[in-house]
């Protein structure tokens, strides 16, 4: 429900006008579902903005700028960089975004013309238009409780982030349901995000034992895409007040959802309402499981596992 976009210099450069500013200031940063694919490297393509910016006539007022400014701090909240991607200063902008996209595929590239008429191309007339069916992003979604249909929604974000972390309570990696939905979850990261860094489960020690945990832990990595390795984290409730270790959640460097039942399958005629955190709700849940202070006690981190199988996804992530 995070979904990358590749945004033109030219374009971003205008957005700083107060008319185009009160439009898109809220469709970009933490808790949004779009997410700025830096293409070129961040800081290449904000020199490209504001040389865009410098040339235009008229020029921007010093409120205009500040407001660009602003922009820019919410695309540096988040933002999708690819190691894997190219480059080339000898293309436009516009070719540039084409190849990647044709290379690995994200959500659209918003530019302000498309002399090719590219697919994946939504002019910035359109945008917030009906036409424009690759800008509009759902904040939600009802998927039922299978691997194949929770990994439909969550495809976007797994393909663009770089640090993932389930949090289930009750994961435990002996019940079929929960390994189902993490191998299809990591098939769909090995097939299309080769920047992924971290993968870490975060769950209750109270459920298993330690040894048990890891004896059954192992077992998964024949089904696991081979390359990808995962952390495991147990906690325990402080023991004077704190949280609850009950909600299920999904949280990435770009942005996170939460479940309401949790990430294992249910039974078919069983769904699940899935939801983007907000810009607070997401800081909260990220320093409770993974910032340095926490909202629990550490009982154990047992030992990781590296995947064996060789991955054969279908569908690559957008």
């Amino acid at each position: 429900m995070i979904h990358a976009f590749a945004l033109e210099p030219k374009l971003v450069a205008s957005w700083g006008k107060r008319e185009e500013f009160r439009f898109v200031h809220d469709k970009f940063g933490l808790g949004t579902p779009r997410v700025l694919l830096e293409l070129p490297a961040f800081s290449k393509w904000k020199n490209d903005v504001y040389a865009a910016a410098g040339a235009l006539d008229p020029a921007l007022s010093e409120k205009d700028w500040s407001r660009l400014e602003e922009i820019f701090k919410l695309f540096a909240e988040h933002r999708c960089h690819r190691p894997s991607s190219s480059y080339d200063e000898t293309l436009a902008w516009l070719e540039n975004a084409e190849g990647e996209h044709a290379r690995s595929e994200f959500r659209a590239i918003v530019a302000t013309d498309n002399p090719r008429r590219h697919s994946a191309v939504v002019l910035a007339q359109d945008l917030g238009q009906a036409k424009a069916k690759l800008w509009a992003c759902e904040i939600g979604a009802t998927p039922s409780r299978s691997a194949a249909a929770l990994t439909a929604a969550l495809s976007p974000m797994l393909g663009n982030c770089t640090e993932m972390h389930l949090v289930d309570p009750h994961f435990n990696p002996e019940k079929a349901r929960f390994r189902r939905v993490l191998e299809a979850l990591l098939e769909v990261v090995a097939e299309s995000n080769t920047s992924l860094r971290v993968v870490r489960v975060h769950c209750d020690a109270a459920n298993l034992g330690l040894a048990f945990f890891e004896q059954e832990a192992a077992k998964m990595a024949g089904g696991l895409p081979n390359g990808i390795t995962i952390a495991f984290s147990r906690w325990t409730k402080k023991q004077q007040g704190g949280e609850k270790l009950h909600n299920r959640y999904l949280l990435t460097n770009i942005g996170g959802v939460s479940f309401g039942v949790g990430l294992d399958e249910g039974e078919p005629s069983e769904t699940d309402d899935v939801h983007l955190l907000t810009r607070e709700q997401y800081r909260l849940r990220w320093e409770q499981y993974v910032g340095p202070s926490g909202a629990f006690d550490c009982a154990d981190f047992p030992t990781s596992v590296r995947g064996t199988r060789p991955f054969s996804a279908s569908a690559r992530c957008r």
